[in-house]
């Protein structure tokens, strides 16, 4: 079976989730022998190979700006995946759900995986959330199926459009942790001896308001940033401007430096006010961290009964809350193996890519009735 992968950046991953899904999903079903064909974005893919882990690149441009680069990317790619004759498109983001109406009068097998409720975040102004919404209503009405990786996004698009999605969690590794004396040395930090943030500077993370509560905690614990967010300055400078010498903002860290990141803090914790399943929190959870949490819906799933939360906004409430995890580390320790254990049973990579094999198996098996389910209310 051929399977076309559309509407991501590409593979090896290096910046969100769907990216980490394509590759981990991808080589394991390569690895049963289907081929997986996954359309990159030639700025964003560094590497020469046409092939990466069993799976086939094509690297096509785009224009690259904040609200042309993915649909561009998209059009060059479906036109190619449908001339190459795909047995099923698998889109990733709800933008992309335009395109579901000429590929069904194509009579073509279609998938989507859908973002968390996008138009929420602040980074889109009023005419673009405005599409975004429009297109969460074409992805339930057009596609074959459609993917959620989170109950919480799925309660919302039943109540909303009365038709059920497909449920695939989003994954994580299971790394060993690492020592990393030089890159905590690169960055001032020791081992348990920080609190840790990962994912991109923008308002609706909520790290104005980790920054402001870690302010008034009485510790001498460091807590390290990482991140940053190009596209909007004048929000990074305002966390910088904060007068915390305890604070460190380490920019972008990929690689052994971030595995070294991870393996070692006392804390992550996950302010977010908008969010999906996040890859950074269940990563950190994979590495046994215990993480403290926004009591956001999405959030409060991911971590089960394998962390902590506090009231979203409030930086109180999460300065009681990280008051009191730093003077009680045995507790810590405990739900940093509570967090990892979760991680092996709900967010397993193996279990992900069987389902998501299972619903390929059951799209391509079906007749080509050109039905639309779902409504809009």
């Amino acid at each position: 079976m051929k399977i076309a992968i559309l509407g991501t950046r590409g593979i090896p991953a290096s910046y969100s989730g769907f990216e980490t899904a394509v590759e981990r999903v991808g080589e394991r079903l390569a690895q049963k022998g289907y081929d997986i064909v996954v359309y990159c974005r030639t700025h964003n893919v560094r590497i020469e190979d046409d092939t990466y882990k069993g799976m086939r690149l094509v690297k096509l441009p785009s224009v690259n700006n904040k609200y042309l680069d993915t649909l561009s990317h998209s059009f060059l790619s479906l036109l190619h995946a449908v001339t190459h004759r795909a047995d099923i498109i698998h889109l990733y983001g709800v933008g992309n759900s335009i395109f579901l109406i000429p590929l069904r009068l194509l009579r073509r097998k279609i998938i989507i995986s859908v973002d968390a409720l996008d138009w929420q975040r602040k980074k889109w102004n009023r005419f673009a959330a405005f599409c975004l919404r429009t297109s969460a209503g074409l992805a339930v009405r057009f596609a074959h199926e459609y993917i959620v990786d989170s109950q919480t996004v799925a309660r919302y698009y039943i109540q909303t459009y009365d038709k059920e999605p497909v449920y695939i969690a989003y994954g994580a590794d299971m790394p060993q942790t690492t020592a990393g004396e030089g890159t905590l040395a690169e960055f001032d930090l020791e081992p348990r001896g920080y609190v840790l943030f990962v994912g991109r500077l923008v308002p609706e993370k909520g790290v104005h308001h980790l920054v402001k509560a870690f302010e008034m905690v009485d510790t001498d614990l460091k807590l390290a940033i990482v991140g940053d967010n190009p596209h909007d300055r004048p929000y990074v400078e305002s966390l910088k401007a904060t007068k915390d010498p305890r604070i460190r903002f380490l920019g972008f860290v990929y690689g052994e430096r971030y595995q070294h990141l991870c393996s070692n803090a006392y804390l992550y914790v996950q302010p977010s006010e908008v969010e999906g399943t996040s890859p950074s929190l269940l990563g950190a959870m994979g590495y046994g961290n215990c993480v403290l949490v926004s009591d956001i819906p999405e959030n409060l799933e991911t971590i089960g009964n394998a962390g902590f939360s506090f009231e979203s906004g409030n930086p109180l409430s999460l300065k009681e809350r990280l008051a009191s995890l730093i003077t009680h580390p045995q507790m810590v320790n405990e739900y940093g193996r509570k967090a990892k254990a979760r991680v092996q049973q709900v967010y397993n990579w193996d279990r992900i890519a069987e389902d998501t094999e299972r619903l390929y198996l059951a799209v391509a098996a079906r007749d080509q009735a050109p039905e639309a389910g779902g409504r809009d209310r």
